[in-house]
């Protein structure tokens, strides 16, 4: 399904806008994955939009995971998939309490004599947005991706206060409540690691490539120096939305 025709079924769906839909169409239209591992699809806005390159490309599927209160939303996920035609592609896995949980369950179903066979070609990890969810997260799924492969975090620079007034988030430490949880995560977990290099950061969302057996470290120092750049500006950027922001409250 090219882009002009899934962005008329998605473009007023929450949580994501079409700008940031056809970044992760054109992503899966170039490097064309096979097998995709979403965490935290909500609406399945962007579970659809991938589910559209896939279809464009002529073969690939993804496995999402939600939490089961996400059949509760309007329109669910369901709807989405049968309103786009893009049922074949697509495989909901909802979670009784967790997500990681289920993320054991399939490592434990590709896991013999302690070697663990990847699945996945992409993953894009779009769920909790704390330490604690998607920084285990993380460590599961790369488990599960095959070298070569890429993964995606999204709103990296988010901060739980702004959405201060959540009962999740008033019961957070205030030093948890003013840090960029994912932005953590790709710092520490994932920069850290050798075996990732082709950073990306744009401010919302940022990238890493996991490295092939044969890629050599002098792509991963370019990638390191890249990312240092990207990183400054995007927390410029980041800082003058807030300011903004506050502005127009005060006024």
């Amino acid at each position: 399904m090219n882009f002009e025709d899934i962005v008329s079924h998605l473009e007023h769906v929450p949580h994501m806008p079409p700008d940031r839909g056809k970044l992760v169409y054109e992503f899966i239209r170039a490097k064309q994955p096979r097998d995709i591992l979403e965490i935290g699809f909500a609406h399945g806005t962007s579970t659809c939009y991938m589910a559209a390159a896939l279809e464009e490309n002529g073969e690939g599927h993804i496995l999402t995971l939600d939490h089961v209160t996400a059949k509760n939303r309007e329109p669910d996920i369901q709807t989405m998939m049968r309103r786009t035609g893009l049922e074949r592609f697509i495989t909901p896995l909802y979670a009784e309490r967790s997500y990681t949980w289920e993320l054991m369950k399939l490592i434990e179903a590709n896991t013999r004599a302690g070697h663990t066979t990847p699945q996945f070609d992409f993953v894009f990890i779009d769920g909790g947005h704390t330490w604690d969810s998607d920084g285990f997260s993380f460590l599961l799924a790369d488990r599960l991706l095959r070298p070569g492969g890429y993964v995606l975090f999204d709103d990296v620079v988010w901060i739980p206060s702004e959405c201060a007034g959540e009962a999740w988030v008033d019961e957070l430490p205030e030093s948890e409540r003013n840090v960029a949880h994912v932005e953590k995560i790709f710092n520490l977990l994932v920069v850290t690691d050798s075996s990732y290099d082709g950073f990306e950061l744009d401010g919302v969302w940022a990238w890493a490539h996991k490295r092939n057996d044969v890629d050599t470290g002098v792509n991963r120092e370019n990638a390191l120096r890249d990312l240092y750049s990207q990183t400054s500006a995007a927390r410029r950027s980041l800082l003058l939305r807030r300011v903004i922001k506050k502005l127009f409250r005060l006024g």
